[in-house]
């Protein structure tokens, strides 16, 4: 009942995850300019003065709020599932209770997204959230289903790590690339602006303690900042890249983790893909859909990846 539970839950996160990221491309994060309600009602209604087209943002907006709600409270249910469950160890318990925290924080940030007017600091706290809670949830599914680890004679605990700790430093990357409307700074590849390293602007570029009460929606930086976060962005892609690649040539050295390199690397190339594709292409709405929720499977791979490989669970010394 409760791996059930916790697989719908999993898919209930992806899902969440995903709709940020449409609310987030359709510009509907301040469609509903109050919170928890939209002009003080708690369903989108055009006796508030709403347009068509803004109702229809507003509506985004708040089945995005109502989907994250049943989440946190499934979450909750797990949580509370599991701790009156006495045949559950106490890691599977210390984790269900650090899902529940994490949620809680993750709708403070939810919150804060629309009363500080997209904030890009907290919109891309918020994406790190969601992912954190996709992740831990993934990792209590492989908990409770108790997977083998695989027997590797060959130390590679570290670099599947750094590959982990990469990707997150990727997608908050992504985070901010999004969160301050970068995503259109570099329309070529793999120049961009038709230079090979354009004149950047670090300091403002990355100013995470800059903060004013200004709406954020569109963008407040220079045109040279959004080139400089975007190219570092790339930047740190193909850093990434190479890191992953490394650790998929060293785990197809043996034979038990063919199959999870093999899937590492293609959902790592599909990924780079869709990245080059969102910039020639001038970031189609579904492209750049597929790109966040690509980057959300492909953090589940490298979690599982790294279980696998940390797990005491039926293994020897690696």
């Amino acid at each position: 009942m409760i791996k059930t539970l916790c697989t719908i839950t999993l898919v209930m996160a992806l899902t969440v995850v995903t709709l940020g990221a449409l609310t987030r491309l359709l510009d509907a994060g301040l469609a509903c300019p109050d919170w928890p309600g939209c002009y003080g009602q708690l369903i989108p209604s055009n006796n508030s003065g709403l347009l068509v087209a803004d109702n229809a943002k507003a509506w985004m907006e708040m089945i995005h709020r109502y989907l994250a709600s049943a989440l946190g409270l499934a979450i909750l249910i797990i949580a509370v599932k599991i701790r009156s469950d006495k045949a559950l160890s106490n890691t599977i318990k210390k984790l269900s209770l650090g899902l529940l925290a994490l949620v809680i924080v993750q709708g403070l940030f939810g919150m804060l997204t629309v009363t500080m007017k997209l904030l890009p600091q907290v919109v891309t706290l918020h994406l790190l959230g969601g992912m954190a809670i996709l992740a831990l949830l993934f990792l209590l599914v492989l908990q409770l289903q108790s997977i083998k680890s695989i027997r590797i004679p060959v130390n590679l605990k570290g670099l599947a790590l750094a590959v982990l700790i990469l990707l997150s430093w990727q997608i908050a990357l992504g985070g901010w690339t999004s969160s301050n409307y970068a995503g259109l700074a570099c329309p070529d590849f793999p120049t961009c602006q038709q230079q090979w390293l354009p004149e950047m602007n670090l300091g403002e570029a990355f100013n995470i303690t800059q903060i004013h009460d200004h709406n954020y929606q569109g963008g407040l930086l220079s045109a040279q900042s959004i080139v400089t976060i975007q190219v570092v962005h790339r930047i740190f892609a193909l850093v990434l890249l190479l890191t992953i690649v490394t650790l998929c040539l060293r785990l197809w050295s043996f034979s038990a983790a063919r199959i999870p390199a093999a899937i590492l690397l293609a959902l790592t190339l599909i990924q780079l893909g869709l990245g080059i594709a969102n910039a020639v292409l001038l970031l189609p709405l579904s492209l750049a859909l597929a790109h966040n929720t690509g980057a959300a499977i492909l953090l589940l791979h490298v979690v599982y990846i790294n279980y696998i490989l940390l797990s005491k669970i039926n293994s020897n010394n690696y």
